[in-house]
C-alpha cells in the first residue's frame, strides 16, 4: 500500500467561534500573527498536503472572514447558531453526500501546526486503517483540554471534556487537541447520531470516537513530540505569544523535520529523485550513515514503488562504501518508522562483536574521526565506485 495525498481527501477548518476573550470586535480568526491572519497561517498549512477540497466553516462575522479571503479558492459553510464542533463538521455533511475518504479537521485559531504534522497524521490514518485518528499531546497544565482515557495496557479507550471529567481524571496531562482525520460517510452517521448530554448542551466532534468503536473500527492517536505547535488562540497574551514562537522558527527550528529542511546539506554523499544518502548527524560509529526519502513520510507501508526502489539501491550503494572504506566485521542496518518523525534506513558499521549499538563496552570503535573526514573518505570511495 502506497500513502499519497489522493483526490480522495478533504478538510473542514473550524473558523466560526467569536473570541470572546480577545476584547475585540474583530473575528478572532482574523486576529494577525507576525502581520497575517490567524486562519490564513492554517490554510497555508493545509494547504501543503494538496487535499481536494478545503472547507471552512464561519459564524461570527462571517461576511467580514469571506471577504478577507475572497480570492482564495475555498468552499464556505455557514454555521449561524454555534452549538458546538460537532455541529460544524456536520453541516459540512449536504456538499459531502456522494464522497468517500478521510476527512481532517482543523481550527481557524491553532495557527503553529507543521506542514510534517498534518502528513504524518494523515498517513497514520490510512497505514494504520483507522476510522478515526486523534492528535494528542501532553501538556504541562492540561486544564481547559479534554484528557485522552487509556487502558491499563496503554490502548485509547474514549476522550472525555474537561468539563466533564472526574476528579481522579483530572490529572491526565494528555490532551485531545481537537485535530483528527476521520473516515467518510461514516462520520456524518456518527454526527448525526450525536446528542448534546454533556455540562456544555452542544455536540462534541469527539463524541462520535465512542461511536466509531461502537461500530469496531479502530482509533488511533499520534502523540505530537512540540504541544507548542497545538496552541489555541482565546486571549491577546496567547496571540503575543503565538507571534513569538513562530517568530523563532526557523531552518534550525528544533521542532522542524531537519530532512525537510535540508539541515543536513552538508553531509550529504547522493541523492536520486525520490532517496537521499547521507552522514547521519549523531553518528554512533564512524560511517554511520542513513537513507531517507526525499519527502516526509513516516512509514515503510507509505513508500512508492519507487522510493523502495531508490532507497533499495542507496542502502546496497551505502553497503559497498562501508565496506571500501572501513572493513567492519559486519554492519547494524534497520528501518526508524512510525510516529512523526522522517523514516530513516540506518548502516551502521560494526567491530568487535558490536552487535546491539552497546557503546560503552570498549570494544566499540566508537567515533575516532570527525564528520567532514568521514565524509571525504566516503566521497572518494563514491568516485571509484562509480568509475
Amino acid at each position: 500500500m502506497e500513502w499519497a495525498a489522493p483526490s480522495s481527501w478533504t478538510v473542514v477548518v473550524l473558523a466560526a467561534g467569536k473570541g470572546k476573550r480577545m476584547g475585540s470586535s474583530l473575528p478572532k480568526v482574523l486576529h494577525p500573527v507576525l502581520g497575517v491572519p490567524l486562519l490564513a497561517h492554517v490554510l497555508a498549512t493545509a494547504r501543503h498536503l494538496d487535499p481536494q477540497k478545503l472547507f471552512v466553516v464561519v459564524g461570527h462575522g462571517a461576511d467580514q472572514v469571506k471577504a478577507s479571503f475572497h480570492s482564495e479558492e475555498l468552499s464556505w459553510v455557514d454555521q449561524t447558531e454555534q452549538l458546538g464542533t460537532g455541529d460544524a463538521v456536520a453541516r459540512v455533511a449536504p456538499y459531502l453526500e456522494t464522497w468517500n475518504g478521510p476527512l481532517m479537521v482543523l481550527y481557524g485559531d491553532v495557527p503553529l501546526l507543521r506542514p510534517w504534522t498534518l502528513a504524518a497524521l494523515m498517513e497514520t490514518h490510512i497505514v494504520q486503517k483507522n476510522g478515526a485518528t486523534i492528535l494528542t499531546a501532553e501538556m504541562p497544565d492540561p486544564s481547559g483540554y479534554g484528557r485522552i482515557l487509556r487502558d491499563a495496557d496503554g490502548g485509547f479507550l474514549a476522550i472525555r471534556e474537561d468539563a466533564d471529567l472526574k476528579p481522579v481524571e483530572r490529572a491526565i496531562a494528555e490532551i485531545n487537541s481537537g485535530i483528527g482525520v476521520f473516515e467518510c460517510p461514516k462520520l456524518f452517521r456518527a454526527l448525526r447520531a450525536l446528542r448534546t448530554e454533556n455540562a456544555q448542551g452542544e455536540y462534541y466532534l469527539t463524541d462520535v470516537i465512542e461511536w466509531f468503536r461502537g461500530e469496531g473500527d479502530r482509533v488511533g492517536t499520534l502523540r505530537l513530540a512540540d504541544p507548542v505547535e497545538i496552541s489555541g488562540i482565546n486571549t491577546p497574551q496567547e496571540l503575543e505569544a503565538a507571534g513569538k514562537n513562530m517568530a523563532l522558527r526557523s531552518k534550525n527550528d528544533p521542532g522542524a523535520c531537519p530532512h525537510c529542511q535540508r539541515s543536513y546539506e552538508a553531509l550529504l554523499l547522493k541523492e536520486t529523485p525520490h532517496a537521499i544518502l547521507s552522514l547521519h548527524p549523531n553518528p554512533y560509529n564512524s560511517g554511520h550513515l542513513i537513507v531517507t526519502p526525499r519527502r516526509h513520510v513516516t512509514w515503510f507501508a507509505s513508500l512508492s514503488a519507487d522510493e523502495r526502489r531508490e532507497i533499495g539501491e542507496l542502502v546496497i550503494l551505502g553497503e559497498k562504501l562501508l565496506q571500501r572504506v572501513y572493513q567492519p566485521q559486519g554492519l547494524n542496518s534497520g528501518f526508524n518508522s512510525g510516529g512523526s518523525e522522517h523514516l530513516g534506513m540506518e548502516l551502521l558499521p560494526r567491530w568487535n562483536g558490536d552487535t546491539n549499538f552497546m557503546l560503552l563496552t570498549g570494544k566499540t570503535n566508537l567515533v575516532p574521526e570527525g564528520l567532514q573526514q568521514s565524509k571525504s573518505k566516503i566521497l572518494r570511495a563514491l568516485k571509484e565506485e562509480e568509475a
